[in-house]
């Protein structure tokens, strides 16, 4: 009978932690930016159910305390563990790839920088970077509008990915194997 009971809910237990892997999760995300402001609103749900909600909020942050010498010794050493583990951050960025679907996505941006020159240069960079985007990813729609007079920066971002976290557990504990990882990891959380 207690065996019985526990294989029951040792099968509920896996059946769970298999859904939670395989079934992806849903994440919305809309906004609008200017030059003044930030309004970004961010929901995170799984099979319909909406687990979190944020909504931005323009908050001026504190500035920290620096301690410099000691800060530059923790950033070089942080360097050098990133460059000892960089094919295992690039095996970790591939399944983040992998697990992340863009069902949609839109922006439009207007900005100016008030030079005309310097705005034109600029737009140019963008149009190269967004044609590319456009033409890779199906989902994907940007839109860029230079105003060549004035300084402006006006913005909206609609969109809606899916995420299966199966991928991003198998990329982590992959590179958590590696002992240059590990000890990147654990540099950062020190910092």
């Amino acid at each position: 009978m207690i065996l019985e009971i526990l294989a029951i809910v040792l099968a509920v237990l896996f059946a769970l932690i298999a859904m939670i892997l395989f079934i992806p999760f849903r994440v919305l995300l809309s906004g609008s930016m200017t030059l003044t402001a930030l309004n970004f609103e961010i929901s995170f749900s799984w099979i319909g159910i909406t687990l979190w909600k944020s909504r931005s909020s323009d908050r001026e942050k504190k500035p920290k305390p620096e301690r410099k010498t000691r800060a530059r010794r923790r950033s070089l050493q942080t360097i050098s563990l990133a460059w000892k583990s960089r094919t295992v951050i690039e095996s970790l960025l591939n399944s983040f790839r992998r697990a992340i679907r863009i069902s949609r996505l839109s922006a439009d941006l207007s900005f100016g920088t008030g030079d005309p020159a310097d705005t034109a240069v600029l737009a140019g960079y963008m149009w190269s970077l967004v044609s590319l985007l456009d033409g890779s990813f199906p989902g994907i729609s940007l839109s860029l509008k230079p105003d060549l007079e004035n300084i402006s920066l006006d913005g909206s971002l609609d969109g809606e990915v899916a995420i299966r976290i199966v991928f991003v557990v198998a990329g982590f504990l992959r590179a958590y194997s590696h002992r240059s990882f590990r000890q990147l990891i654990k540099e950062v959380r020190a910092a």
